[in-house]
């Protein structure tokens, strides 16, 4: 049975894709915001995989001259725990006090309390009631602290993402006018802003299996690409490269930030 995308090819995928867009760039730029009056931050990252948001997150905040006081990465990953454990514990961060858990977040417990609590691009991800995990992300912040979720915005670049995930999930996933539509149903406070990135698709001009194009896709439509029909993945080509402009190799990629 087709699955959605795993470890360890997803993150191998998931570097890829990293090197083609500056999302990462635009969402740490407006982390850094809400971090900045802060001299030292705790921060819990949901979903925090083999950090590749997250250790470009703290070595930006460093240069921010905020300190992070302990970092705590929540991920049900073995592979991907271990991996960003391995980057943690090199020469250059004997500083920083972390830990990671593999675990789900729905079962992740804790008495500690965290400054920030993010989620970058897995809230979708989550089983059950959205609403649940919001309120206990809520009651993990310590005083005056927020949570921050990045959601992936509906349609264009997410479009075969979508219709990936029905097929093999069974329901479609969440996206950022769906935790709108539910924060304001919720009586949360929150604030919301759409930014806008752009993902270098040139990869996917490559003829027949070529790695570095099989990993784009795969991380694009999150399914490994390697085991679907040649003239499927052809169709996620053609579909992508459309979405260009006249002249370029970047498509738009935006992202919804959700503050609480």
């Amino acid at each position: 049975m087709t699955t959605l995308l795993a470890d360890p090819y997803y993150s191998e995928s998931n570097a890829v894709f990293r090197r083609a867009t500056n999302q990462t760039e635009v969402m740490l730029d407006r982390l850094a915001d809400h971090a900045r009056d802060r001299g030292r931050i705790t921060i819990l990252s949901v979903g925090s995989g083999v950090g590749l948001f997250e250790l470009p997150m703290l070595t930006r905040l460093g240069e921010e001259g905020i300190t992070v006081a302990r970092f705590v990465g929540v991920d049900p990953s073995a592979h991907a725990n271990a991996v960003l454990g391995r980057k943690l514990a090199d020469p250059g961060n004997e500083a920083l006090d972390f830990e990671l858990v593999a675990t789900p977040f729905e079962t992740y417990d804790t008495e500690a309390r965290f400054d920030m609590v993010l989620f970058n691009h897995v809230f979708e991800y989550l089983a059950g009631d959205p609403l649940t995990w919001v309120g206990k992300s809520l009651g993990l912040l310590a005083d005056g602290g927020n949570v921050l979720l990045f959601s992936p915005n509906r349609g264009g670049i997410n479009q075969i993402y979508q219709d990936v995930f029905a097929e093999l999930v069974g329901a479609p996933p969440l996206f950022a006018d769906d935790i709108e539509v539910m924060l304001d149903g919720s009586g949360i406070a929150f604030s919301m802003e759409s930014m806008m990135a752009t993902c270098d698709v040139s990869a996917l001009q490559q003829l027949g299996e070529d790695p570095e194009k099989l990993m784009l896709l795969s991380f694009l439509t999150q399914r490994d690409c390697r085991d679907v029909a040649s003239e499927v993945r052809e169709h996620y080509v053609e579909y992508y490269l459309s979405l260009r402009q006249p002249g370029r190799n970047s498509i738009p990629h935006p992202v919804t930030l959700f503050v609480m």
